[in-house]
Formats: C-alpha cells, structure tokens, sequence
C-alpha cells in the first residue's frame, strides 16, 4: 500500500500545525515575562494570565480530538473551541491597550487551527469575527482592577493589516491544499475511468476471440460431416454396382461397361469433394495465443509460482500486435517481474499499458527494496539490447517505494 503524502495526511498535517501552536505560546510568555516591569501588573494578574495561557493551550489539543468526517460533532466541538479561544483573547489582550503582540500572536494560534478545521467560507467568517473584536473592544476602562489607556487607531490598524495579511495566507494554503485533493480525486477516478475500460476491452476481445474460436470449430465439424456424407456415399455406390457388375461379367457386357464408367465418374466426384473439404480444413488453422493472452497466462504462472501479487492493466493495449513486438514484451516482462522478486524482494508488481501516437509504453513498478547503486548486469543489458532492435528504449529508477522500470516501443497497426 503506498503512503500517504503529508497534503493529504491531516493526522501529519496537525503534527505539523501543533508545534506552530506552541511556539506561539512560547511567543506570549517571553513577551510577557520581558515586559512584565514596565506593565506594572500585580502579582495575581500574573498568575490569572498564565493560567489563561495554559487553558488556551490546552483548548488548542483539541484539534486531535475532533472527528475528521462532516458531522454534528465536529461542528459543535469546533465552534466550542473557537468560542472559548475568542473569549481567552478578550480576557488577557483587555489590559493590553498599547502592546498588540499578545493579541497577534493568539489570532495567529486560531488561524493555523482553521487551516485544519474549517472551510475556506468557515475561515472567511471566522477572519471576520476576529477583526470584529479587534476594531470594537474598548480598552479604556477598569479591567481586573486595571486601568488601561486607549488602544490607537494606528495600532489598531496596524492590528488589522497584519491579520488580514495571515488570513489570506492562511486561505491560500486552505485553497492550494483543496486544488491538490481534486487532482488527487480526478487522477483517481481517471484510473478507475482506465481500469474499467481496460478490463471491458479484455472482456471484449476475449468475447471476440471465443466467437472466433467457435466459429473455427464449427466450420471444422461442418467440413468433417461433409468429408463423411462424401466418402459413405461414394463408397456405398461402389459396392452396390461392384456387386451388380459380378451378375453382367457373362451375361451382359455392354451394361457391364456402363456400370464401370458410372462407378468412375463417381470415384472421380467424390474425390474432387473430399479434397475440397480437406483443403478448407487444412486452411482453419487453431487460433494462436495473442498478445494480451499470453502476457495473462504469463503474470498468472509467476502469481502461482512466487505468491508475487501481479496487477496488470492493459489501458488501451491491442488485443493483437506481432510476432517480434510480442517476444519481445514477453521477455522484458519475464526478466523485469524475476528481477523484481530475485533483486527486490517484492510483494506486489504493478504493470500499465497504453498505447499514444505510436508508441507503446509499458509501466512496472514495485515494492520491493529497490537499489542505492542501479548497475545494468545482464538482465538490464539484455532488456536494451532486445528494445534497441525495434528502436525501442528502456530507463529506470528508484522511488518512494521500490523501484520502476518502463519501456517504450514503437508500433503502428501497419505493421
């Protein structure tokens, strides 16, 4: 099974987004404690902020709590922490009329958690909100016994761009991550799309060919019922007139002579018919194996033999192509598939056909170890060399999780 990229992995996306949130946190306290003498806060104000912190923290682990599927839920358990952290920011930025930091740092903290929860709508509205209570809370009056100034329209402003500023970053972000999931969902269902169309051209073609069989068959026993109803009638008639000739030896010789001629015309017709059959049956010849037969019972026998899980999708592959291009995707099959199980270790072989503009491009990919120096020994040496006389290539890597061989070989239905 291949492993999920971090774009859509949104367990490892809040791995990710977590460690922000802490650094943030981390943020407040430094600025906090760097700043505390020229706030002139009393102690218990102090402790009441960082207890605040901490449960803002602590509202921030939700995110690992609420339930990846749409539902009832996750709505109410999202809109739960968002409510609580607003409610956190209006309490501890209150006394705060002429530092903006704290503030910024908090709104930050609710950003990188609506990448991970929210709609890009659901972000729009929850900037909204934010910039709301930045432009109306008034910070000129007693609050927890404290009397603070009133916060500037310059930092309030100041305030407002750098939100707006995060928030479109944060969107964008939502935004890309949303485009890579509709390429992800079209690339899958464009391989469904070829799967389906694969297996229906198999099924086709293997209907056309059985039909075709059939058809073989029939004419072949229609041809051996002619042969039989030829011979039994030329040589019944012989023997009838062979036995009528022994009664005219002496008494007739004249219709003797006639029954003879007869008897030869029939000989004659009779083998004028039956070569006829033969030669139609001799030219109905037991179809061969076509291309995409022998590539089936080819991965079937090596599925048998190894327990190797062997996929193989023809695309567009014809049902039938030529002797030569044949051996050769035969061979380059064998030796690619026994390379990825000798070399490799594999569990699981994937092969992809598909044919454009004249060339015929064959895909193995496996998951096997791989190799950290590729050297071409003789089964790779052999591959090329096999490919170059239909002036054919071949190239090959590692990945992610093994390694992938391809070919390319041109081909035309002239041929």
């Amino acid at each position: 099974m291949k492993r999920s990229p971090i774009f859509f992995n949104i367990q490892l996306q809040k791995w990710i987004v977590f460690p922000m949130i802490i650094l943030c946190n981390f943020a407040i306290v430094a600025l906090f404690i760097f700043n505390q003498k020229s706030f002139l806060f009393p102690v218990s104000w102090t402790y009441q902020f960082l207890t605040i912190l901490v449960f803002n923290f602590f509202t921030s682990l939700l995110i690992f709590f609420i339930p990846e599927e749409e539902s009832s839920s996750r709505g109410i358990l999202t809109a739960f922490l968002f409510i609580l952290q607003l409610g956190c920011k209006y309490i501890m930025t209150k006394p705060f009329s002429t530092n903006i930091w704290f503030e910024f740092f908090l709104i930050i903290i609710m950003l990188l958690e609506s990448i991970i929860l929210l709609t890009t709508a659901e972000t729009l509205l929850l900037t909204t909100v934010i910039m709301s209570s930045i432009l109306f809370t008034d910070h000129n009056e007693i609050f927890w016994g404290i009397e603070a100034g009133t916060r500037t329209w310059d930092l309030k402003g100041s305030l407002l761009i750098l939100t707006l500023l995060i928030s479109i970053l944060c969107i964008i972000i939502k935004y890309a991550h949303n485009l890579l999931l509709q390429y992800r969902e079209i690339q899958t269902n464009q391989r469904l799309i070829i799967q389906k169309l694969s297996t229906s051209n198999s099924e086709l073609q293997q209907y056309a060919n059985i039909a075709e069989e059939k058809s073989m068959v029939h004419e072949r026993l229609k041809m051996t019922r002619e042969i039989h109803d030829t011979v039994g009638y030329t040589l019944t008639n012989l023997l009838m007139m062979l036995e009528a000739s022994t009664d005219l030896v002496k008494t007739n010789p004249v219709k003797l002579e006639k029954l003879l001629n007869q008897a030869l015309e029939i000989i004659k017709t009779g083998h004028s018919e039956i070569r006829q059959s033969l030669r139609i049956l001799r030219n109905t010849k037991v179809k061969e194996k076509n291309s995409i037969e022998s590539i089936q019972n080819l991965t079937g026998i090596f599925m048998e033999s190894t327990g190797v899980n062997v996929r193989v999708e023809f695309g567009n592959l014809p049902w039938v192509l030529n002797r030569k291009i044949d051996h050769i995707i035969y061979r380059f099959l064998q030796e690619a598939m026994t390379n990825a199980l000798t070399h490799g270790d594999a569990k699981n072989i994937s092969i992809q056909f598909w044919r454009n503009e004249g060339l015929i491009q064959i895909s193995i990919e496996d998951d096997g170890k791989g190799s950290l120096d590729i050297e071409q020994g003789i089964g790779l040496k052999g591959m090329t060399e096999r490919l170059a006389e239909v002036d054919g290539s071949l190239s090959y890597e590692n990945t992610s999780m093994g390694f992938s061989i391809r070919a390319v070989i041109p081909w035309s239905y002239d041929e």
